[in-house]
């Protein structure tokens, strides 16, 4: 069974793969929910590609309000339980900082969090609009409060919010279409940022580019729909469809592109 779900998706996912069959076996063994931290997109299909081998048991996902949040936590929950919101032990805060004298965004957020020493995966979305909201994980909401009192150098307060309040982010991404000769990662970026196949090698080889949330240093990485790509000073970019293949074997791929990495 896990040869079969391996073949699905990247060497690089094995051990992630792993480690989630190993949760569903739990949830079926001991008839208990059994609750994941929060997931990207990436993450969440690969969950449900192995949901389809546990059919006693069902997933479920939750990421604070909202149905269409980007990183969410998952629940693999044994058939005939039911569990509410609260049960995914997600909490919504929002940041106030002196807006008069300091411009925040979603970079500048992440990276203050990150500098606490929280993992990525306790972290949900991160909304920056009018307003700054992010959800977190509970077991980790007392470190988070005592912590954060800073952010690019503006003081900060934080006040937990009902999941109601919590705004859905704006997606400001513009549609755009590439010509691509391959799916190789530094091939696409080339493409995307409109700048020399070498140049973009070499930014993928200095880990200056993500792809799902971690480096990737390797230029060849062979790249699929739904991948989103940070690169660094540029912003990031979400592949969306393959919509043709040319006459000349090479591919006319839609993605979505975005201001802020």
């Amino acid at each position: 069974m896990m040869k079969d779900i391996y073949q699905h998706f990247r060497k690089e996912e094995q051990e992630k793969i792993t480690m989630f069959n190993g949760r569903f076996e739990i949830a079926e063994r001991d008839y208990y929910p059994v609750l994941l931290d929060f997931l990207d997109p990436r993450e969440r299909k690969i969950v449900e590609s192995l949901s389809g081998s546990y059919p006693e048991v069902r997933v479920e996902f939750y990421g604070g309000g909202g149905k269409n949040r980007e990183r969410q936590r998952g629940m693999i929950i044994p058939e005939m339980l039911e569990v509410s919101k609260d049960d995914f032990d997600v909490l919504v805060y929002e940041i106030d900082y002196p807006d008069k004298f300091v411009t925040l965004n979603h970079r500048n957020v992440l990276g203050a969090v990150m500098n606490l020493g929280l993992d990525r995966s306790l972290i949900g979305d991160i909304v920056a609009l009018d307003t700054i909201q992010i959800a977190i994980a509970r077991p980790y909401a007392p470190m988070f409060e005592q912590s954060l009192t800073r952010i690019k150098n503006a003081p900060v307060t934080l006040r937990e919010i009902p999941h109601e309040a919590f705004v859905d982010a704006e997606d400001d991404g513009r549609p755009m279409v590439i010509l691509s000769s391959s799916f190789r990662l530094d091939t696409i970026v080339s493409e995307v940022i409109n700048e020399g196949r070498a140049k973009s090698k070499s930014r993928v080889e200095k880990s200056k580019v993500k792809v799902n949330h971690s480096i990737v240093t390797d230029p060849s990485f062979i790249m699929e729909t739904g991948d989103i790509v940070s690169v660094r000073h540029f912003g990031r970019f979400r592949i969306n469809s393959l919509i043709a293949e040319t006459r000349k074997g090479k591919y006319r791929l839609e993605v979505r592109l975005y201001r802020d990495g």
